[in-house]
């Protein structure tokens, strides 16, 4: 299933790659690695299903978007929750981000552009699910000098395979 583009995601991306190529600072090269392990630490903790782990990856307050539609959020366990449910124990996921780039909108934030790729396969039957897209993040230097993800957005353009949705 093809799926058309978010606008608010194309104009977000277009923001982006209008910076990308840029030179960065030497204090800003010296963050790249930080706020790249920053969004991978987030995957694999979705991918590893360490949904205790998972909190320290957002900074508060956090806001999530998903295919353009704010994700309703009490707090930050209701996104871990979210993500426990969707990537649940009857599946393996497996989460590929590629191609980043980062903008720095200030001295401690960021914007994100990764591309996507998810494989989920079900444990009971080996069906799968798999999805492309992208992610742009807002991503902030926490007092504690940890880069955490503020804003998430995910947009899918394509996936093949069904997802179960129960529960979800």
């Amino acid at each position: 299933m093809n799926i058309p583009a978010d606008k608010q995601m194309i104009k977000l991306c277009r923001e982006v790659l209008a910076e990308a190529g840029k030179p960065y600072t030497p204090e800003q090269l010296a963050e790249i690695p930080a706020i790249l392990a920053a969004k991978n630490k987030y995957w694999w903790c979705i991918d590893m299903q360490l949904w205790d782990v998972m909190p320290e990856v957002f900074a508060e307050p956090f806001k999530a978007y998903s295919n353009g539609r704010l994700v309703p959020n009490e707090s930050l366990m209701d996104q871990v929750k979210r993500a426990s449910v969707v990537c649940n124990e009857s599946m393996v996921p497996m989460h590929m981000g590629h191609n980043p780039i980062v903008v720095f909108t200030g001295e401690d934030s960021c914007r994100l552009l990764t591309r996507l790729n998810d494989y989920h396969t079900y444990k009971d039957d080996d069906s799968t699910y798999e999805g492309w897209g992208m992610y742009i993040d807002d991503m902030v230097k926490c007092p504690d000098g940890i880069w955490r993800i503020k804003t998430l957005r995910l947009t899918y353009r394509k996936i093949l395979g069904a997802l179960r949705t129960k529960g979800v």
